[in-house]
C-alpha cells in the first residue's frame, strides 16, 4: 500500500512544479525550485522629469538568486525614497514573464537625487533599486561660452559651448538635444562657417570649428533646439586680418644706455589701418640705420597686448645721430621709425633757463637738452609727444624734425609753455606752444616766421628770450618771443595783446618785428603773469633799462601802471649791467654791483624788507655786491659776486633754497654752499650752474622740472640727472 501511495504521488508533484528525467529539479540536490523574492535586474537608470527612468525589470528569483523561469506573479512597483515629493506614473503593475516583469513606462514627475524604487508581490521578499536622480526638465539654451571677437577666418576660439538648462537656468546633464547655432545679429551679411549642429553631451553642446568670413562690429549667435527656449549670444567683433606694422609711439632722443622714453609703441593694423586688437604677435625691434657702432639693448622681441606691443627698456650704447628703428613680426609688413638722436653723457651744461614747470639748458657739445613738464611739447624731444606721461625727470635732447639737419645750440631760454634757442649759426628756434608765432607751432624747433615767407629775411640773432604769460595746462595762454641780434637791434614776435612786441601795435606777429625806438640793446628779457600781462624789458648797450607791454603792477619802472606799446625808460636813471622780467616784477643789477627790483611785491620778491609795490626802482636790502639777477614768477634770486646765490620773495615751493619753504622779503642764502657762475629763477623753482658745468635746481618738482629723480619738491639744491 505504501509503495503505491508513493507511485501516485511523484507524478502530482511533477505536474505542480515540474520534474526532469532524473527526477526532482534541485539545487545541490537540495529540493525543488521556489519562489522566494524579488531583485531588480534592470536598475532605473537617471532621468529628466516628466522623461522615462526605464526600463526597469525586476526578476522571481528563488532563496539562491536563480530565476524562477515559470513564474508569472504580477509585481508592482512605487517609490521608494522619495526626495523631493514625486509621484511615479506609468504602468506599475506588470505581470512576469519567464519570471521577469519589465516596466518600461515608469515616469517621475518632479527633479531630485537619490531617489530609489521599490518592487513587491504577493508572499515574495521585496526589493529596493539602487539610487537614482531625476533632472528638471529641459527648458532652454544658454551660453556657457560665448564667442569672443576673431579675425576674419580665423576660428571662434575657446569653442563656444551651449547648454540645455531648466527653467531655472541649472545645466540638465541627462539632455542629448541637437543644438543649432546660426547668425542672429549679422551686420555685414557675413556667413557662419563650420558644424553649426551638435548634440549634447552630458547636457552641453561644444562648437568648436566655427568661423566667419566677412568683418563686421557687433555679430551675435542665435542658438535654437527643438521644444526649448533658444537664446543669443553677447555681441562680438570680426577684424580684418593683421597685416602691418606701424609706430605708434616713435622713439625720442635719449642719452647712451639709458632707457628710450615714453615707451616705443608698435600697433598691429589690418589693411585698412585699423588696429586689430585681437592680436597677440611678437614684434621684434632692431636698429635700421645709425652708426655702425650702435648696439640696441632691452627687450627687443615683445607680444602685443590688445594689438600693441610696447618696448619699456630699450636702449643704445653708442651715441649719434640718424638712427631709425625696424618693427618686424612674422607673415606682417613691417615698419621704420623716425630718426632720433642718442647722445653722451655725462652732461656738461654751459648755460640752463628756468621756465614755468620745465628746465632748458645748453651743454658744451652744443646740444640743447630740457625736462620737466610736456604738455605743449616744450621739451622739444619729438613730435607726437604731447601725451599723458610725456613729462620728463631727466634732460631729454632738443632734436630737430625727422630729417632736417642736426641743430647745434650757444642758449636757449625756457619760459611758460615754449622755449627757444640760439643756433652756432645765429637762427633762432622755438618749440612748444606757438599760435601766435612765439613757438613755431611744433613739439620741435622751428625757425621763427613762416618758413615759406619767400620775401622774409630771417633775423640772426645773438640772444632771444622766450616770454609770456604764467600757464598750467589747459591755462590761456599768450606766449611771444624777443631776441637780440649782434648788431644790437631787437626784434619780437608772439602775441601782441599789450603791446609786448614793442613795435607801437597790439598786433600779433609771425614774423620777427623791429622793437620801436632805435636802440641799441646788450640783452632783452621776455616776462608775464598771467592776471598782470606778458611784458618786456631790456638793458641797452649804454647800461639803460626800458620795458614794454602790461604794467598794471608797476613792473616798466616808469612811476606808473600804464602799459606802453613801446620801449619806456626805467624811472631813476640807475645805470644797468643786467635786466631780468619776471611774472610782474622786474629786477637789474646795475654797473656798481647793486640789485635794484619794481612792481608788484606781494611776496617780498622785491626784497627791499618789505611787501609794497613800487612803479620804479627800489634797492635790495643787504648791501650784497651782485653780479647778477633772475626774477621769477614771484621770487628772485641773484649771484654775488664771490659765486653764492641768494634768493627772496614766495618760498612756498622751496624754491629759495634755503631749506625751508618759508618766503622772504630780503635775501637769504641759498644752502649748499655752491659756487655758482649762473643762476635762473621760474614758476616756483629755480636752477644754478657751477663754473664747471654742473646743473643744480631746487623749489617745486611736481612735473620733474628739477631734472632729478626725487620724490617731490626740494628746499635744498639737488644736482640734475646724467652728470659728472
Amino acid at each position: 500500500m505504501c509503495r503505491r501511495r508513493n507511485k501516485v504521488a511523484v507524478p502530482l508533484l511533477c505536474l505542480l512544479f515540474g520534474c526532469d528525467s532524473g527526477g526532482f529539479s534541485s539545487h545541490a540536490d537540495a529540493g525543488p525550485t521556489m519562489p522566494a523574492q524579488l531583485t531588480f535586474t534592470t536598475q532605473p537608470s537617471h532621468a529628466m522629469a516628466g522623461a522615462a527612468i526605464g526600463p526597469v525589470a525586476v526578476a522571481v528569483q528563488d532563496t539562491y538568486g536563480n530565476t524562477v523561469a515559470g513564474a508569472s506573479t504580477s509585481i508592482t512597483v512605487a517609490i521608494g525614497t522619495n526626495t523631493a515629493n514625486g509621484s511615479l506614473s506609468g504602468t506599475t503593475t506588470v505581470t512576469a514573464v519567464s519570471g521577469v516583469a519589465v516596466f518600461s513606462n515608469l515616469v517621475l514627475d518632479k527633479s531630485g537625487a537619490g531617489y530609489t524604487l521599490t518592487a513587491g508581490a504577493a508572499g515574495l521578499r521585496a526589493a529596493t533599486s539602487n539610487p537614482f536622480d531625476v533632472s528638471a526638465a529641459p527648458r532652454k539654451l544658454g551660453f556657457a561660452v560665448q564667442p569672443t571677437t576673431i579675425v576674419v577666418g580665423h576660428l571662434i576660439k575657446p569653442a563656444v559651448q551651449v547648454t540645455v538648462q531648466d527653467e531655472n537656468g541649472n545645466l540638465v546633464a541627462a539632455a542629448t538635444r541637437n543644438v543649432t547655432l546660426a547668425i542672429g545679429t549679422n551686420p555685414a551679411s557675413g556667413v557662419l562657417s563650420g558644424t553649426t549642429t551638435v548634440p549634447a553631451v552630458n547636457g552641453a553642446a561644444a562648437f568648436s570649428n566655427l568661423s566667419i568670413g566677412t568683418p563686421g562690429t557687433g555679430y551675435a549667435l542665435t542658438a535654437y533646439a527643438a521644444g526649448l527656449t533658444g537664446t543669443t549670444s553677447s555681441p562680438f567683433d570680426v577684424t580684418v586680418a593683421p597685416r602691418k606694422l606701424a609706430f605708434r609711439l616713435q622713439p625720442t632722443t635719449t642719452v647712451v644706455n639709458r632707457a628710450i622714453a615714453p615707451a616705443i609703441a608698435v600697433v598691429v593694423l589690418d589693411e585698412t589701418g585699423n588696429v586689430v586688437s585681437t592680436s597677440n604677435d611678437s614684434v621684434t625691434m632692431a636698429i635700421k640705420t645709425g652708426p655702425a657702432a650702435g648696439t640696441l639693448s632691452g627687450t627687443l622681441t615683445v607680444a602685443a597686448v590688445d594689438g600693441v606691443a610696447t618696448f619699456t627698456d630699450l636702449n643704445l650704447d653708442t651715441g649719434g645721430t640718424g638712427y631709425t628703428l625696424w618693427a618686424s613680426a612674422y607673415g606682417l609688413d613691417g615698419a621704420t621709425s623716425e630718426q632720433f638722436a642718442i647722445t653722451p653723457h655725462p652732461l656738461v651744461f654751459t648755460g640752463v633757463s628756468a621756465g614755468e614747470f620745465h628746465t632748458c639748458g645748453v651743454t658744451t657739445d652744443n646740444l640743447a637738452f630740457c625736462w620737466g613738464a610736456n604738455y605743449y611739447g616744450q621739451l622739444g624731444n619729438g613730435p607726437g609727444e604731447v601725451v599723458p606721461g610725456s613729462d620728463s625727470v631727466s634732460p631729454v635732447p632738443v632734436v630737430n624734425y625727422t630729417g632736417l639737419p642736426d641743430l647745434s645750440f650757444t642758449r636757449v631760454s625756457a619760459n611758460g609753455g615754449h622755449s627757444c634757442g640760439v643756433t652756432t649759426a645765429s637762427e633762432a628756434y622755438c618749440w612748444g606752444y606757438g599760435p601766435n608765432g612765439a613757438g613755431g607751432s611744433g613739439l620741435t624747433p622751428h625757425p621763427q616766421g613762416p618758413a615759406h615767407d619767400l620775401n622774409y629775411v630771417t633775423v640772426k640773432f645773438a640772444a632771444v628770450s622766450a616770454g609770456g604769460n604764467s600757464v598750467e595746462p589747459g591755462d590761456f595762454l599768450a606766449a611771444h618771443t624777443c631776441g637780440v641780434t649782434p648788431a644790437g637791434a631787437a626784434y619780437c614776435y608772439g602775441a601782441n595783446a599789450f603791446g609786448e612786441l614793442g613795435d607801437g601795435s597790439t598786433t600779433d606777429w609771425m614774423m620777427a618785428m623791429a622793437v620801436a625806438g632805435g636802440l641799441s640793446f646788450a640783452a632783452v628779457s621776455g616776462g608775464g603773469e598771467e592776471t598782470a600781462g606778458p611784458y618786456t624789458c631790456g638793458v641797452t648797450t649804454a647800461s639803460a633799462a626800458y620795458c614794454w607791454g602790461a604794467n598794471s603792477s608797476g613792473q616798466l619802472g616808469d612811476g606808473s601802471t600804464t602799459g606802453r606799446m613801446t620801449p619806456v625808460a626805467v624811472a631813476g636813471g640807475l645805470g644797468f649791467a643786467v635786466v631780468s622780467a619776471g611774472g610782474d616784477h622786474a629786477c637789474g643789477v646795475t654797473t656798481t654791483h647793486a640789485a635794484y627790483c619794481w612792481g608788484d611785491n606781494s611776496f617780498g620778491q622785491l626784497g627791499d624788507g618789505t611787501l609794497t609795490r613800487q612803479t620804479t626802482p627800489v634797492a635790495v636790502s643787504g648791501q650784497l655786491d651782485f653780479a647778477t639777477v633772475s626774477a621769477g614768477l614771484d621770487h628772485t634770486c641773484g649771484l654775488i659776486t664771490a659765486g653764492s646765490a641768494y634768493c627772496w620773495g614766495d618760498n612756498s615751493s622751496g624754491q629759495l633754497g634755503d631749506g625751508s619753504t618759508t618766503s622772504r622779503t630780503s635775501p637769504v642764502a641759498v644752502q649748499g654752499k655752491l659756487n655758482l657762475s649762473a643762476v635762473t629763477a621760474g614758476g616756483s623753482h629755480t636752477c644754478g650752474l657751477t663754473p664747471d658745468g654742473v646743473a643744480y635746481c631746487w623749489g617745486d618738482n611736481s612735473y620733474g622740472q628739477l631734472g632729478a629723480p626725487t620724490t617731490g619738491r626740494s628746499s635744498v639744491p639737488v644736482k640734475v640727472s646724467d652728470q659728472p
